[in-house]
């Protein structure tokens, strides 16, 4: 991803989390099932999976998304339990106002020794809403997975400190120059505005981007990541019995 776009700092750590699953993660050939899949952002993560299934909340736009399989009304899956070997479930689970079934439901369709990927925000803005409904530290996360069965087997914070405000400061930038341009009724003269915005801003993003990338790459932040108290996400790598 190129350096100066707003969401570097974010997206490059949670793909890099997710590649291989930190090392955590076996080779995935059974079924996946991405939850809340929307562009399919980590499919080719999972080349060599026998099926990539994606599945959305049951809503019109939705079924414009060609990259859905599977839809649901919030509640229960419409799969059969013990189905997928890894259930991907990405930036989800905070817009869920029942978190705990989902979860379960999530435990329901894998297969024993399955495995769920889950990443959350932490330390981020309210979005989408009204749909954002929670965050969780890391102990809450980790005692609800718990609690419904799953073995914890990977836990980990991206872009600690400095990274996670040089990322906040960019997204405050974001959130108001959208409000700004919001109250200009044309969408042409919005869409020009927002380009010539992005334009101007990248050399700026990049290069508190590549900031934040040096910081989390230093071997005294590396050393123990799990022990940031300021954070951007977690992810987590539990397991079905």
């Amino acid at each position: 991803m190129w350096a100066g776009h707003s969401y570097a700092l974010a997206r490059t750590a949670l793909r890099q989390e997710l590649g291989g699953g930190g090392g955590h993660l076996p080779p995935i050939t059974g079924h996946v099932l991405d939850v809340g899949c929307g562009s399919m952002p980590y499919r080719s993560l999972f080349v060599g999976a026998s099926a990539y299934h994606g599945l959305e909340i049951d809503q019109p736009r939705n079924h414009l998304n060609p990259n859905v399989t599977h839809f649901y009304k919030g509640t229960l899956f419409p799969m059969a339990s013990s189905t997928y070997q890894l259930v991907i479930c990405s930036q989800v689970l905070e817009h869920s106002f029942n978190p705990e079934q989902l979860l379960a439901e999530i435990f329901r369709v894998l297969q024993p020794g399955g495995y769920l990927l889950l990443t959350i925000p932490f330390f981020w803005p309210e979005h989408e809403q009204p749909h954002d409904s929670q965050r969780f530290t890391s102990y809450g996360l980790r005692h609800r997975l718990e609690v419904i069965g799953f073995e914890l087997v990977s836990l980990r914070k991206t872009n600690p400190g400095l990274a996670t405000l040089l990322q906040l400061i960019i997204e405050w930038l974001e959130s108001n120059i959208r409000r700004l341009l919001g109250h200009i009724s044309s969408k042409k003269l919005r869409a020009a505005l927002f380009l010539l915005w992005h334009l101007l801003m990248s050399l700026p993003y990049a290069l508190l981007n590549l900031t934040g990338a040096l910081y989390r790459s230093l071997p005294a932040v590396q050393k123990h990541p799990e022990h940031a108290e300021l954070f951007l996400d977690l992810v987590v790598i539990a397991r079905k019995p």
